[in-house]
């Protein structure tokens, strides 16, 4: 066999393409994200009300449904608490979705804050009115994850005339007049995707005796149009281009969606028959791959790399940790030190941020992904 993973949950016996993922090192992150800690106690809390819902504790405040819903439903019209709104392109992405549970969880537990999210949809006008609504709220501050960063310029310079801090997620917007910007460079995250592909490929060389690195490869996008989509791509591609042997035989966008996913691996098995790795730019399009590729009988041959590494049930961690997936490029929720920059930003006066904070995705393989259930994934910088 070409492939297989090395996990006690596993049945597979190991094979040389995946060898090389076990002699990497583990990450040693002290100091965890507080947005997966904030996602783990949900999904625990979801637990306990389903296993035995009679005997489970009252819920805390962290459990109680978000600031922003209350507000919503005019339940919280005469709070006086300091509202925080995240505006995000498009929530059915789960990256985004993971962003707006674990930010309501983390705002629920600051005294004297609430959340309000708003949901563009994909579209770039949508959004910029729903910036335009938010002014009008007047809030403390706008987390926005932006289509068209550009096309907001005018409205954060409005913003900050008002007193309103202003986070961009999205390194675009350094330059469009934010209190401050978090990111994480999303080519960074397609080149170690590619760096992972490529060493797993050295070490199959070498256990085969030849000095050449070859290898096919799948990748599946997630939407064909989005800028993020497009980075990614262009990350992997920039990492397997100086290894003339190794040939991307596949591209396809798969929506974001596992079923697409499964479509688009089964179309690209009918074209070329086999390949020696896939990348997907989700962890549940990596999951569709996956089930192609043992409906096609290839699933032990073919190493699959998802993307967002995300803590909860059946996500990223989870599934590497269970061998569903072999590896997840874990995306930083960004959010949980934007919240920081905000409080801080409120209650010390003399603090000033940097123009910008970059957080840097991680590598989650077998090897090290059962530390990262205990210390976290990626790390914040400190304030």
């Amino acid at each position: 066999m070409l492939f297989t993973t090395m996990m006690s949950s596993c049945t597979r016996p190991a094979t040389l393409l995946f060898g090389m993922l076990l002699l990497l090192a583990a990450c040693d992150r002290s100091d965890g994200p507080v947005v997966e800690k904030a996602i783990s106690d949900l999904e625990q809390q979801k637990v306990q009300k389903t296993t035995n819902p009679e005997t489970a504790p009252p819920p805390s405040d962290s459990a109680l449904p978000s600031p922003g819903i209350l507000a919503a439903t005019g339940l919280a019209a005469k709070d006086a608490r300091a509202q925080i709104i995240l505006l995000l392109p498009d929530s059915r992405i789960a990256m985004q979705a993971f962003q707006r549970d674990g930010l309501a969880m983390l705002v629920g537990r600051q005294a004297g804050y609430q959340l309000t999210t708003s949901d563009a949809a994909g579209s770039s006008a949508q959004q910029l009115e729903q910036f335009r609504q938010a002014l009008t709220s007047k809030p403390a501050a706008i987390i926005v994850s932006p289509i068209d960063p550009p096309a907001l310029a005018a409205l954060i310079v409005e913003a900050q005339t008002h007193g309103i801090i202003v986070i961009g997620l999205d390194k675009r917007m350094v330059n469009e007049g934010c209190a401050s910007v978090v990111f994480s460079d999303q080519r960074k995250v397609g080149r170690m995707a590619a760096d992972t592909v490529v060493e797993a490929l050295k070490r199959k060389a070498a256990e085969e005796n030849r000095t050449e690195i070859t290898g096919r490869v799948v990748q599946l996008r997630g939407a064909a149009d989005s800028y993020s989509t497009n980075e990614i791509a262009e990350g992997f591609s920039e990492g397997l281009r100086p290894h003339s042997g190794v040939i991307l035989v596949h591209d396809a966008p798969a929506d974001w969606s596992t079923e697409t996913a499964t479509k688009r691996t089964t179309e690209a098995f009918s074209l070329q028959k086999n390949f020696d790795a896939l990348y997907a730019q989700s962890d549940s399009m990596a999951v569709g791959a996956a089930k192609a590729a043992e409906t096609a009988g290839q699933r032990e041959n073919l190493l699959i790399i998802g993307t967002d590494g995300l803590s909860g049930q059946k996500r990223g961690l989870e599934l590497v940790r269970q061998g569903e997936i072999d590896a997840s490029v874990v995306q930083p929720a960004l959010v949980d030190l934007a919240l920081q920059i905000i409080t801080k930003l409120r209650s010390d006066k003399t603090f000033k941020p940097e123009l910008s904070y970059e957080i840097q995705p991680v590598m989650i393989l077998p090897k090290n992904v059962d530390q990262t259930f205990r210390t976290g994934t990626y790390a914040l910088p400190k304030l």
